[in-house]
């Protein structure tokens, strides 16, 4: 009797110990709505160990996993709300997958916002951010054309950042503008996190080479990813709340299709030839003073790397992938701007920066940051575990589109 009572109590604290761990949420504390987060957090927490646990034991790489349950359970999600008063359309361009969301009215020539969605490159669709595409279009009355790119480890870089430029091409060049019934002088190019990376890349290209009929009116950018050189920034090395855990260097690993470990956090990935040449761009007193308190100025840069993993993410230091790296004449050829970052994100000084640097080169750029709220939160506009600060980063970004598309 007395082992059976052991046993139970030691299975009891066991699974006290899982939902104690499942419902932490570490470096939270100035959020609000903690305990809706809290629940957010749980499953995405599952999500992660299951993937790595796969990974272990070799039945597959942790993103394909991870990807997967998401998937899952983005089938399961009740997108009535979401899509209430919009006309949803699933279609392919030039053999790209697209979802049009289109406001349910009758009104052609509508401006047209392109949309490249988030997770890190190997991750996320048209479905994990229908809530989001659906809601603008409604909201600011306008066409949002959601890319389902090719995602990495299947298809490495560039194939999805190519699938995004196709369609981008094809809207500007004005093909099936009275189909669709949009606007091809009135088109904002738009993402998320590594969809914002793609929108970056893009419009470079397009301002830099003239091979569309028009450009992009703007540029949207929702906590983007732009730089891949300083690992050592600030909000890399701070605490942050994250809801979806990835690391970089598997990340870089997957997306070049190289093997990349860990160093790459002390700036282990370039050398003090390449230090000096790209530090001009990543100017560390663009970044707010209360975020460099602790963390007051570049580290490393003294430092020679290894010259194996220098070799294998130089590719990552070109301006396909870290487009923060070009120089100021570069940048001042952008279109009007609107950046969007969080406090919650080890991508936050890198949005400073870029909003920072288009500024002092005369682009318009409206910046707009959220203290209190995380990587990926405006995604989360429906249900019960909704947040607030998600309807207010809406509303602010409805806002500029009315007024500047």
């Amino acid at each position: 009797m007395a082992i059976v009572i052991r046993r139970r109590t030691i299975l009891v604290i066991i699974i006290v110990c899982c939902i104690g761990y499942l419902l932490y949420l570490p470096n939270g504390g100035s959020m609000e709505q903690t305990n809706r987060i809290r629940i957010l957090t749980a499953p995405m927490k599952l999500c992660y160990f299951i993937s790595m646990v796969a990974e272990s034991l070799g039945l597959s790489d942790r993103a394909v996993v991870a990807r997967k349950i998401i998937e899952i359970a983005t089938a399961f999600k009740d997108t009535a709300s979401e899509d209430a008063n919009v006309q949803i359309k699933n279609a392919y361009i030039e053999n790209v997958r697209v979802r049009i969301a289109r406001p349910n009215n009758d009104n052609n020539n509508l401006p047209v916002i392109i949309f490249f969605h988030g997770g890190a490159f190997y991750m996320g669709s048209v479905d994990t951010h229908n809530a989001l595409t659906s809601t603008l279009a409604r909201l600011a009355n306008v066409v949002v054309i959601s890319v389902d790119y090719r995602l990495t480890p299947e298809h490495p870089f560039p194939a999805g950042l190519e699938d995004c430029y196709t369609v981008v091409k094809y809207i500007l060049d004005y093909k099936d503008s009275q189909k669709l019934r949009i606007d091809p002088t009135r088109v904002a190019i738009s993402g998320d996190s590594s969809g914002g990376n793609f929108a970056v890349v893009i419009t470079m290209r397009l301002v830099t080479r003239a091979v569309t009929q028009y450009l992009p009116r703007l540029q949207i950018l929702l906590y983007p990813s732009l730089q891949l050189f300083d690992m050592m920034l600030p909000s890399h090395r701070q605490e942050h709340y994250s809801l979806v855990h990835y690391d970089i260097h598997h990340l870089l690993s997957i997306y070049l299709n190289k093997t990349v470990d860990q160093s790459i956090y002390a700036n282990n990935h370039t050398s003090v030839k390449q230090k000096k040449h790209y530090r001009k761009f990543i100017d560390w007193s663009l970044i707010p003073s209360k975020h460099r308190i602790k963390y007051q100025e570049p580290a490393n840069d003294d430092h020679e790397g290894d010259r194996n993993l220098i070799k294998k993410v130089k590719k990552a230091l070109g301006p396909e992938i870290s487009p923060l790296l070009v120089d100021d004449a570069q940048l001042a050829k952008s279109v009007p701007t609107y950046v969007l970052t969080v406090d919650h994100d080890r991508l936050r000084d890198e949005g400073f920066i870029y909003a920072g640097r288009l500024k002092r080169v005369g682009v318009k750029v409206v910046h707009i940051h959220y203290e209190n709220t995380f990587h990926g939160s405006i995604n989360l506009l429906y249900g019960p575990l909704s947040l607030d600060i998600a309807h207010k980063m809406v509303a602010d970004l409805v806002r500029y589109i009315k007024e500047n598309l």
